[in-house]
Protein backbone atom coordinates (compact mmCIF):
# COMPACT_ATOMS: atom_id res chain seq x y z
CA UNK A 1 0.00 0.00 0.00
CA UNK A 2 1.39 3.26 -0.98
CA UNK A 3 0.38 6.29 1.16
CA UNK A 4 2.97 8.63 1.46
CA UNK A 5 1.58 12.00 1.28
CA UNK A 6 3.90 14.70 0.62
CA UNK A 7 1.06 17.74 2.46
CA UNK A 8 -2.91 17.69 2.14
CA UNK A 9 -4.33 20.85 1.51
CA UNK A 10 -7.27 22.01 2.91
CA UNK A 11 -10.13 23.86 0.95
CA UNK A 12 -10.90 26.62 3.53
CA UNK A 13 -8.17 26.93 5.56
CA UNK A 14 -9.00 30.81 6.74
CA UNK A 15 -12.76 29.59 7.51
CA UNK A 16 -12.22 26.15 9.63
CA UNK A 17 -10.41 23.66 10.85
CA UNK A 18 -11.10 21.17 8.22
CA UNK A 19 -13.08 21.51 4.94
CA UNK A 20 -16.29 20.59 3.69
CA UNK A 21 -17.34 16.89 2.78
CA UNK A 22 -14.86 16.27 -0.06
CA UNK A 23 -11.86 15.66 2.83
CA UNK A 24 -13.68 13.10 3.46
CA UNK A 25 -11.32 11.21 0.87
CA UNK A 26 -7.99 11.82 0.67
CA UNK A 27 -7.69 13.58 -2.59
CA UNK A 28 -3.98 13.09 -4.57
CA UNK A 29 -4.78 15.44 -6.84
CA UNK A 30 -4.39 18.17 -4.18
CA UNK A 31 -1.15 17.25 -2.84
CA UNK A 32 1.45 20.51 -2.94
CA UNK A 33 5.15 19.55 -4.27
CA UNK A 34 7.22 19.30 -0.91
CA UNK A 35 9.96 22.20 -2.66
CA UNK A 36 6.76 24.59 -2.58
CA UNK A 37 5.65 23.98 1.33
CA UNK A 38 7.16 24.13 4.65
CA UNK A 39 8.20 28.17 3.97
CA UNK A 40 5.80 30.28 6.17
CA UNK A 41 4.15 29.84 9.28
CA UNK A 42 0.55 29.02 7.35
CA UNK A 43 2.16 26.39 5.42
CA UNK A 44 2.53 25.14 9.51
CA UNK A 45 -1.16 25.66 9.88
CA UNK A 46 -2.10 24.05 6.90
CA UNK A 47 -0.24 20.93 7.60
CA UNK A 48 -1.35 20.37 10.85
CA UNK A 49 -4.99 20.67 10.21
CA UNK A 50 -4.93 18.59 7.47
CA UNK A 51 -3.86 15.83 9.84
CA UNK A 52 -7.21 16.40 12.02
CA UNK A 53 -9.15 16.70 8.17
CA UNK A 54 -7.81 13.13 7.50
CA UNK A 55 -8.91 11.75 11.19
CA UNK A 56 -12.53 13.02 10.04
CA UNK A 57 -12.32 11.37 7.00
CA UNK A 58 -10.61 8.09 8.24
CA UNK A 59 -13.68 8.03 11.33
CA UNK A 60 -16.41 9.71 8.91
CA UNK A 61 -15.99 7.76 5.89
CA UNK A 62 -19.39 5.63 5.14
CA UNK A 63 -20.32 6.05 9.25
CA UNK A 64 -17.02 3.89 10.28
CA UNK A 65 -16.86 5.07 13.83
CA UNK A 66 -20.65 3.52 13.92
CA UNK A 67 -19.60 0.42 11.74
CA UNK A 68 -16.19 -0.20 14.39
CA UNK A 69 -17.47 0.90 17.34
CA UNK A 70 -21.47 0.40 17.41
CA UNK A 71 -23.29 -1.90 15.10
CA UNK A 72 -21.35 -5.12 16.02
CA UNK A 73 -22.88 -4.70 19.63
CA UNK A 74 -26.53 -5.98 18.67
CA UNK A 75 -28.14 -3.08 20.19
CA UNK A 76 -29.55 -1.66 16.41
CA UNK A 77 -30.83 -3.65 14.00
CA UNK A 78 -30.91 -3.43 10.21
CA UNK A 79 -34.20 -1.95 8.22
CA UNK A 80 -32.88 -3.37 4.93
CA UNK A 81 -29.36 -2.67 4.27
CA UNK A 82 -27.39 -5.89 3.59
CA UNK A 83 -24.05 -4.34 4.04
CA UNK A 84 -24.56 -3.23 7.54
CA UNK A 85 -26.57 -6.54 8.31
CA UNK A 86 -23.47 -8.30 7.85
CA UNK A 87 -21.36 -6.37 10.04
CA UNK A 88 -24.14 -6.52 12.81
CA UNK A 89 -24.01 -10.70 12.10
CA UNK A 90 -20.57 -10.35 12.21
CA UNK A 91 -19.90 -11.62 8.71
CA UNK A 92 -17.01 -9.22 7.59
CA UNK A 93 -16.02 -11.32 4.71
CA UNK A 94 -19.23 -10.81 2.64
CA UNK A 95 -18.50 -8.96 -0.54
CA UNK A 96 -19.80 -5.71 -0.33
CA UNK A 97 -17.83 -2.41 -1.23
CA UNK A 98 -18.68 -1.01 2.27
CA UNK A 99 -17.12 -3.49 3.81
CA UNK A 100 -14.27 -3.52 2.10
CA UNK A 101 -13.79 0.17 2.61
CA UNK A 102 -13.85 -0.17 6.36
CA UNK A 103 -11.56 -3.57 5.97
CA UNK A 104 -8.73 -1.06 4.29
CA UNK A 105 -6.86 0.82 7.05
CA UNK A 106 -5.42 3.06 4.24
CA UNK A 107 -7.60 5.84 5.27
CA UNK A 108 -5.56 5.60 8.63
CA UNK A 109 -2.29 5.83 7.65
CA UNK A 110 -2.84 8.90 5.76
CA UNK A 111 -3.22 9.99 9.25
CA UNK A 112 -0.11 8.39 10.46
CA UNK A 113 1.50 9.55 7.19
CA UNK A 114 0.60 12.79 7.07
CA UNK A 115 1.73 13.32 11.57
CA UNK A 116 5.15 11.81 10.39
CA UNK A 117 5.54 14.37 7.77
CA UNK A 118 4.54 17.15 10.41
CA UNK A 119 6.97 16.23 13.12
CA UNK A 120 9.89 15.92 10.46
CA UNK A 121 8.84 19.20 8.45
CA UNK A 122 7.37 21.44 10.95
CA UNK A 123 10.91 22.51 12.15
CA UNK A 124 12.05 24.04 8.97
CA UNK A 125 8.91 26.16 8.65
CA UNK A 126 10.81 27.52 12.16
CA UNK A 127 13.71 28.09 10.13
CA UNK A 128 12.19 29.73 6.86
CA UNK A 129 10.01 32.27 8.88
CA UNK A 130 10.67 34.01 12.24
CA UNK A 131 6.69 34.67 12.82
CA UNK A 132 6.68 30.83 13.50
CA UNK A 133 7.94 30.96 17.23
CA UNK A 134 9.66 28.04 18.73
CA UNK A 135 6.24 28.13 21.22
CA UNK A 136 4.27 27.64 18.53
CA UNK A 137 6.25 24.89 16.55
CA UNK A 138 6.32 23.04 20.43
CA UNK A 139 2.33 23.40 20.74
CA UNK A 140 1.72 22.18 17.01
CA UNK A 141 3.83 19.17 17.38
CA UNK A 142 2.28 18.37 20.33
CA UNK A 143 -1.41 18.07 18.62
CA UNK A 144 0.60 16.27 16.22
CA UNK A 145 1.83 13.49 18.46
CA UNK A 146 -1.47 13.32 20.13
CA UNK A 147 -3.35 12.92 16.94
CA UNK A 148 -0.98 10.23 16.06
CA UNK A 149 -1.29 8.33 19.22
CA UNK A 150 -4.92 8.67 18.94
CA UNK A 151 -5.07 6.59 15.03
CA UNK A 152 -2.65 4.07 16.35
CA UNK A 153 -4.91 3.43 19.47
CA UNK A 154 -7.88 3.19 16.47
CA UNK A 155 -5.81 0.89 14.40
CA UNK A 156 -4.97 -1.57 17.67
CA UNK A 157 -8.46 -1.72 18.64
CA UNK A 158 -9.81 -2.33 15.20
CA UNK A 159 -7.32 -4.68 13.71
CA UNK A 160 -4.76 -5.55 16.58
CA UNK A 161 -1.47 -6.10 15.14
CA UNK A 162 -0.66 -3.60 12.44
CA UNK A 163 2.45 -2.13 11.12
CA UNK A 164 4.69 0.21 13.44
CA UNK A 165 5.60 3.79 11.67
CA UNK A 166 6.67 6.34 12.96
CA UNK A 167 9.10 8.09 10.35
CA UNK A 168 8.59 9.94 7.02
CA UNK A 169 11.25 8.08 5.73
CA UNK A 170 9.53 4.71 6.45
CA UNK A 171 6.15 6.01 4.65
CA UNK A 172 6.26 2.87 1.92
CA UNK A 173 5.75 0.07 4.27
CA UNK A 174 4.90 -2.87 1.16
CA UNK A 175 7.42 -5.28 3.37
CA UNK A 176 6.76 -3.73 6.82
CA UNK A 177 5.02 -6.57 9.02
CA UNK A 178 2.76 -5.90 11.82
CA UNK A 179 3.91 -4.71 14.94
CA UNK A 180 2.55 -6.77 18.37
CA UNK A 181 -0.70 -5.35 19.57
CA UNK A 182 0.63 -4.31 22.94
CA UNK A 183 3.74 -2.70 21.53
CA UNK A 184 1.14 -0.45 19.20
CA UNK A 185 -0.52 0.61 22.50
CA UNK A 186 2.83 1.30 24.20
CA UNK A 187 3.72 3.79 21.54
CA UNK A 188 0.39 5.32 21.34
CA UNK A 189 1.08 5.76 25.54
CA UNK A 190 4.45 7.15 25.59
CA UNK A 191 3.27 9.56 21.75
CA UNK A 192 -0.03 11.12 24.36
CA UNK A 193 2.08 11.45 27.70
CA UNK A 194 4.58 13.34 25.39
CA UNK A 195 1.80 15.56 23.72
CA UNK A 196 -0.12 16.23 27.23
CA UNK A 197 3.62 17.50 28.38
CA UNK A 198 3.13 20.36 25.84
CA UNK A 199 -0.87 21.11 25.80
CA UNK A 200 -3.23 23.30 28.16
CA UNK A 201 -6.01 22.71 29.67
CA UNK A 202 -7.54 25.46 27.35
CA UNK A 203 -6.69 27.74 24.32
CA UNK A 204 -7.74 30.84 26.78
CA UNK A 205 -3.98 32.32 27.17
CA UNK A 206 -3.16 32.28 30.33
CA UNK A 207 -1.15 28.49 30.40
CA UNK A 208 2.57 28.57 30.33
CA UNK A 209 1.82 25.86 27.13
CA UNK A 210 -0.19 28.53 24.72
CA UNK A 211 0.15 32.18 25.17
CA UNK A 212 -2.03 34.54 23.41
CA UNK A 213 -4.35 33.42 20.77
CA UNK A 214 -4.14 29.99 19.17
CA UNK A 215 -3.76 30.87 15.36
CA UNK A 216 -5.60 33.53 15.71
CA UNK A 217 -8.43 32.06 17.43
CA UNK A 218 -10.10 32.20 20.88
CA UNK A 219 -10.72 29.27 23.25
CA UNK A 220 -14.79 29.32 22.62
CA UNK A 221 -13.61 28.42 18.71
CA UNK A 222 -10.94 26.00 19.93
CA UNK A 223 -12.91 23.97 22.71
CA UNK A 224 -12.96 20.22 22.03
CA UNK A 225 -11.36 20.70 18.50
CA UNK A 226 -7.81 20.51 18.85
CA UNK A 227 -6.09 18.18 21.48
CA UNK A 228 -5.64 19.62 25.38
CA UNK A 229 -4.17 18.05 28.82
CA UNK A 230 -7.79 16.43 28.58
CA UNK A 231 -8.14 14.86 25.66
CA UNK A 232 -4.24 13.25 26.26
CA UNK A 233 -5.16 12.23 29.70
CA UNK A 234 -8.46 10.56 28.40
CA UNK A 235 -6.65 8.75 25.59
CA UNK A 236 -4.20 7.49 28.37
CA UNK A 237 -6.57 6.36 30.51
CA UNK A 238 -8.49 4.17 27.82
CA UNK A 239 -4.96 2.44 26.41
CA UNK A 240 -4.31 1.53 29.84
CA UNK A 241 -8.03 -0.12 30.64
CA UNK A 242 -6.74 -1.63 27.00
CA UNK A 243 -4.00 -3.08 28.43
CA UNK A 244 -6.04 -4.59 31.62
CA UNK A 245 -3.89 -1.91 33.47
CA UNK A 246 -6.47 -0.36 35.21
CA UNK A 247 -4.53 1.77 37.99
CA UNK A 248 -3.05 3.67 34.87
CA UNK A 249 -6.64 4.14 33.58
CA UNK A 250 -8.33 5.19 36.59
CA UNK A 251 -5.30 7.68 37.16
CA UNK A 252 -5.87 9.35 34.33
CA UNK A 253 -9.41 9.56 34.58
CA UNK A 254 -9.01 11.31 38.07
CA UNK A 255 -6.57 13.84 36.11
CA UNK A 256 -9.17 14.84 34.23
CA UNK A 257 -11.73 14.43 36.35
CA UNK A 258 -9.47 16.78 39.27
CA UNK A 259 -9.12 19.39 36.71
CA UNK A 260 -12.31 19.60 35.11
CA UNK A 261 -12.21 23.31 35.97
CA UNK A 262 -9.09 23.96 34.48
CA UNK A 263 -10.69 22.08 31.46
CA UNK A 264 -14.02 23.97 31.50
CA UNK A 265 -15.72 20.34 31.95
CA UNK A 266 -19.41 19.14 33.51
CA UNK A 267 -21.87 16.57 33.08
CA UNK A 268 -24.47 17.71 30.59
CA UNK A 269 -27.87 17.90 31.38
CA UNK A 270 -29.94 15.14 29.66
CA UNK A 271 -32.01 17.76 27.81
CA UNK A 272 -28.61 18.98 26.21
CA UNK A 273 -27.47 15.67 25.62
CA UNK A 274 -30.67 15.40 23.41
CA UNK A 275 -30.72 18.85 22.02
CA UNK A 276 -30.40 19.45 18.39
CA UNK A 277 -27.83 22.78 19.79
CA UNK A 278 -26.74 20.38 22.33
CA UNK A 279 -23.38 18.37 23.37
CA UNK A 280 -23.85 16.40 19.59
CA UNK A 281 -22.67 19.93 18.08
CA UNK A 282 -19.01 19.27 19.72
CA UNK A 283 -19.47 22.77 21.91
CA UNK A 284 -20.89 21.21 25.02
CA UNK A 285 -18.76 21.74 28.01
CA UNK A 286 -18.91 17.45 28.76
CA UNK A 287 -17.14 17.63 25.06
CA UNK A 288 -13.27 16.93 25.83
CA UNK A 289 -12.41 15.98 22.25
CA UNK A 290 -14.72 16.02 18.92
CA UNK A 291 -14.16 15.92 15.22
CA UNK A 292 -16.44 19.00 13.87
CA UNK A 293 -18.87 19.27 11.23
CA UNK A 294 -19.57 23.12 11.66
CA UNK A 295 -22.50 24.13 9.23
CA UNK A 296 -20.82 27.85 10.05
CA UNK A 297 -17.70 26.64 7.97
CA UNK A 298 -19.55 25.01 4.84
CA UNK A 299 -18.50 21.60 6.98
CA UNK A 300 -21.78 20.42 7.09
CA UNK A 301 -22.87 16.97 5.01
CA UNK A 302 -24.98 13.96 4.49
CA UNK A 303 -22.56 11.05 5.19
CA UNK A 304 -20.24 10.50 7.89
CA UNK A 305 -23.03 11.33 10.55
CA UNK A 306 -25.31 8.77 12.70
CA UNK A 307 -28.11 10.53 11.77
CA UNK A 308 -27.83 9.13 8.13
CA UNK A 309 -28.63 5.62 9.61
CA UNK A 310 -31.03 6.56 11.87
CA UNK A 311 -33.57 9.51 11.21
CA UNK A 312 -36.46 9.47 8.87
CA UNK A 313 -39.40 11.11 9.01
CA UNK A 314 -40.44 13.80 10.22
CA UNK A 315 -36.84 15.02 11.03
CA UNK A 316 -35.53 14.04 7.53
CA UNK A 317 -37.63 12.64 3.78
CA UNK A 318 -36.43 9.59 4.43
CA UNK A 319 -39.32 7.08 4.80
CA UNK A 320 -37.54 4.57 6.55
CA UNK A 321 -34.33 4.59 8.68
CA UNK A 322 -31.24 2.59 7.74
CA UNK A 323 -31.07 0.97 11.60
CA UNK A 324 -33.51 1.40 14.45
CA UNK A 325 -33.12 -0.33 18.41
CA UNK A 326 -36.32 -2.74 18.52
CA UNK A 327 -38.89 -1.71 21.04
CA UNK A 328 -38.12 -4.81 23.36
CA UNK A 329 -34.69 -3.86 23.49
CA UNK A 330 -35.06 -0.44 24.14
CA UNK A 331 -37.37 -1.78 27.16
CA UNK A 332 -34.61 -4.22 28.53
CA UNK A 333 -31.93 -1.05 27.78
CA UNK A 334 -34.10 1.24 29.80
CA UNK A 335 -35.60 -0.97 32.41
CA UNK A 336 -35.72 2.08 35.44
CA UNK A 337 -38.14 4.25 35.86
CA UNK A 338 -37.56 8.32 35.93
CA UNK A 339 -34.80 7.70 33.27
CA UNK A 340 -34.71 11.38 31.79
CA UNK A 341 -33.04 9.36 28.72
CA UNK A 342 -36.16 7.41 28.08
CA UNK A 343 -38.73 5.77 30.55
CA UNK A 344 -41.90 4.23 30.02
CA UNK A 345 -44.98 5.82 32.16
CA UNK A 346 -47.27 4.46 34.13
CA UNK A 347 -49.74 4.18 31.35
CA UNK A 348 -47.42 3.13 28.83
CA UNK A 349 -46.80 6.53 27.27
CA UNK A 350 -43.02 6.99 27.06
CA UNK A 351 -40.63 9.97 27.81
CA UNK A 352 -37.88 10.91 26.79
CA UNK A 353 -35.93 12.48 23.83
CA UNK A 354 -33.30 9.27 23.02
CA UNK A 355 -36.25 7.72 20.58
CA UNK A 356 -39.71 9.10 18.29
CA UNK A 357 -42.48 7.06 17.24
CA UNK A 358 -41.95 4.63 20.35
CA UNK A 359 -44.99 3.29 19.52
CA UNK A 360 -43.89 2.12 15.73
CA UNK A 361 -42.68 -1.35 15.78
CA UNK A 362 -39.12 -0.08 14.77
CA UNK A 363 -38.81 3.28 16.59
CA UNK A 364 -36.84 5.95 15.60
CA UNK A 365 -33.37 6.46 17.48
CA UNK A 366 -33.52 10.30 18.07
CA UNK A 367 -30.77 11.15 20.52
CA UNK A 368 -28.54 12.85 17.88
CA UNK A 369 -30.27 14.63 15.58
CA UNK A 370 -28.16 17.76 14.67
CA UNK A 371 -29.47 19.32 10.93
CA UNK A 372 -27.73 21.65 9.45
CA UNK A 373 -30.81 22.67 7.56
CA UNK A 374 -33.86 22.62 9.66
CA UNK A 375 -36.68 24.97 7.68
CA UNK A 376 -38.95 24.11 5.20
CA UNK A 377 -38.07 22.56 2.97
CA UNK A 378 -35.93 20.24 5.40
CA UNK A 379 -32.91 18.28 3.70
CA UNK A 380 -30.88 15.82 4.82
CA UNK A 381 -27.84 17.43 5.63
CA UNK A 382 -25.81 17.23 9.35
CA UNK A 383 -23.29 19.11 11.38
CA UNK A 384 -23.04 16.64 14.68
CA UNK A 385 -19.34 16.53 15.41
CA UNK A 386 -17.82 12.69 16.02
CA UNK A 387 -17.28 13.06 19.64
CA UNK A 388 -14.45 11.43 20.71
CA UNK A 389 -14.21 12.07 24.66
CA UNK A 390 -16.69 12.97 26.62
CA UNK A 391 -16.84 13.99 30.56
CA UNK A 392 -19.36 11.45 31.35
CA UNK A 393 -17.82 8.30 29.38
CA UNK A 394 -14.34 9.09 31.21
CA UNK A 395 -16.49 9.38 35.19
CA UNK A 396 -17.75 5.79 33.81
CA UNK A 397 -14.78 4.48 32.97
CA UNK A 398 -12.76 5.70 36.06
CA UNK A 399 -16.22 4.06 37.90
CA UNK A 400 -15.22 0.93 36.33
CA UNK A 401 -11.44 0.98 36.59
CA UNK A 402 -12.08 2.20 40.49
CA UNK A 403 -14.12 -1.34 41.32
CA UNK A 404 -11.36 -3.24 39.17
CA UNK A 405 -8.39 -2.38 41.50
CA UNK A 406 -11.22 -2.73 44.40
CA UNK A 407 -12.49 0.44 45.16
CA UNK A 408 -15.48 -0.43 45.39
CA UNK A 409 -17.23 2.69 46.82
CA UNK A 410 -15.74 5.06 45.07
CA UNK A 411 -16.40 2.97 41.32
CA UNK A 412 -20.18 3.02 43.06
CA UNK A 413 -20.05 7.21 43.62
CA UNK A 414 -18.51 7.59 40.14
CA UNK A 415 -21.57 5.25 38.46
CA UNK A 416 -24.23 7.45 40.51
CA UNK A 417 -22.62 10.47 39.37
CA UNK A 418 -23.74 9.73 35.54
CA UNK A 419 -27.17 7.98 37.42
CA UNK A 420 -28.69 11.12 39.38
CA UNK A 421 -27.99 13.42 36.71
CA UNK A 422 -30.40 11.39 34.44
CA UNK A 423 -32.91 10.79 37.19
CA UNK A 424 -31.97 7.64 38.60
CA UNK A 425 -32.07 6.59 42.19
CA UNK A 426 -28.36 6.07 43.24
CA UNK A 427 -27.09 2.66 43.07
CA UNK A 428 -26.40 0.89 46.70
CA UNK A 429 -24.66 -2.27 45.98
CA UNK A 430 -21.64 -3.17 47.72
CA UNK A 431 -20.86 -6.14 45.41
CA UNK A 432 -18.07 -5.17 42.94
CA UNK A 433 -19.52 -7.51 40.30
CA UNK A 434 -23.12 -6.02 40.67
CA UNK A 435 -21.63 -2.78 40.44
CA UNK A 436 -19.52 -3.56 37.35
CA UNK A 437 -22.59 -5.29 35.45
CA UNK A 438 -24.51 -1.79 36.07
CA UNK A 439 -21.90 0.35 35.39
CA UNK A 440 -21.39 -1.72 31.75
CA UNK A 441 -25.50 -1.16 31.37
CA UNK A 442 -24.91 3.20 32.38
CA UNK A 443 -22.67 2.87 28.95
CA UNK A 444 -24.68 1.19 27.28
CA UNK A 445 -27.92 3.43 28.01
CA UNK A 446 -25.75 6.84 28.51
CA UNK A 447 -23.44 6.08 25.16
CA UNK A 448 -25.93 4.70 23.14
CA UNK A 449 -25.09 5.41 19.72
CA UNK A 450 -21.91 7.18 19.75
CA UNK A 451 -19.36 4.53 18.92
CA UNK A 452 -18.30 2.67 22.11
CA UNK A 453 -20.89 -0.39 22.63
CA UNK A 454 -18.32 -2.89 20.84
CA UNK A 455 -15.43 -1.68 22.29
CA UNK A 456 -17.14 -1.95 25.25
CA UNK A 457 -18.14 -4.96 24.97
CA UNK A 458 -14.45 -6.27 24.08
CA UNK A 459 -12.86 -4.54 27.38
CA UNK A 460 -15.45 -5.88 29.99
CA UNK A 461 -15.05 -9.61 28.01
CA UNK A 462 -19.01 -9.57 27.47
CA UNK A 463 -18.93 -10.74 23.58
CA UNK A 464 -20.24 -14.27 23.84
CA UNK A 465 -23.17 -12.67 26.24
CA UNK A 466 -24.62 -9.96 24.25
CA UNK A 467 -23.66 -11.23 20.18
CA UNK A 468 -23.38 -14.97 18.54
CA UNK A 469 -19.66 -14.95 18.70
CA UNK A 470 -18.35 -17.63 21.44
CA UNK A 471 -15.55 -16.89 23.27
CA UNK A 472 -13.27 -19.65 21.52
CA UNK A 473 -14.26 -17.25 18.44
CA UNK A 474 -12.97 -14.36 20.43
CA UNK A 475 -9.72 -15.94 21.38
CA UNK A 476 -9.55 -16.46 17.42
CA UNK A 477 -9.36 -13.13 16.82
CA UNK A 478 -13.09 -12.27 15.84
CA UNK A 479 -13.12 -9.79 17.45
CA UNK A 480 -10.83 -7.92 15.36
CA UNK A 481 -11.72 -6.60 11.73
CA UNK A 482 -10.07 -8.48 8.83
CA UNK A 483 -7.22 -7.21 7.37
CA UNK A 484 -8.22 -5.91 3.97
CA UNK A 485 -7.24 -8.13 0.10
CA UNK A 486 -5.47 -4.88 -1.03
CA UNK A 487 -3.03 -4.60 2.26
CA UNK A 488 -2.60 -8.43 1.92
CA UNK A 489 -1.84 -8.25 -1.43
CA UNK A 490 0.75 -4.96 -1.17
CA UNK A 491 2.04 -6.68 1.84
CA UNK A 492 2.69 -10.19 1.59
CA UNK A 493 4.42 -9.74 5.60
CA UNK A 494 1.22 -9.09 6.77
CA UNK A 495 -1.27 -12.28 8.08
CA UNK A 496 -4.59 -12.44 7.83
CA UNK A 497 -6.14 -12.50 11.57
CA UNK A 498 -6.94 -15.88 12.60
CA UNK A 499 -10.77 -16.13 12.69
CA UNK A 500 -11.40 -14.54 9.03
CA UNK A 501 -8.92 -16.90 7.56
CA UNK A 502 -11.92 -19.03 7.21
Amino acid sequence: MRIRFSFIILLTITGGLFSCKKTLSPDVTSLVPEANMWQVKNDARSAVFATYGLLRAALANSNAFMAYGELRGGDFRISSRQDLNAVLSNNLNANYSALEEWKDWQRFYAVIAQANLCIEKLPLVSKNDFRYRAEDLKLDIANIRFLRALTYFYLARIWGDVPLITSNAAGYFEGKPATPQATILAFAANEAAAAAMDLPWRYDGTWPEQQGNYWNQNDDYWHSRVGTKASCYALLAHIGAWQQDFAMAEKYCREVMDNSGNGGYSVASTSQLTAEDGVFKGKGLDVIFSLSFSADYQEASVSGHVEDWTLSEPFVPKKTADIYVPKDSVLAIFDEPGDGRFSLNGDGTASGNYFTNFNNSAPMFSKIKVRAVVQSPVLRSYESAILIFRYEEIILLRAAAAIRINDVPHGRDYLNMIRTQRGLANFDSADGNEVLSYILKERRRELLGEGWRWFDLVQFKQIPVYTTLSQADVDNGAAFWPVSKSALTNNPTLIQNNFWKK
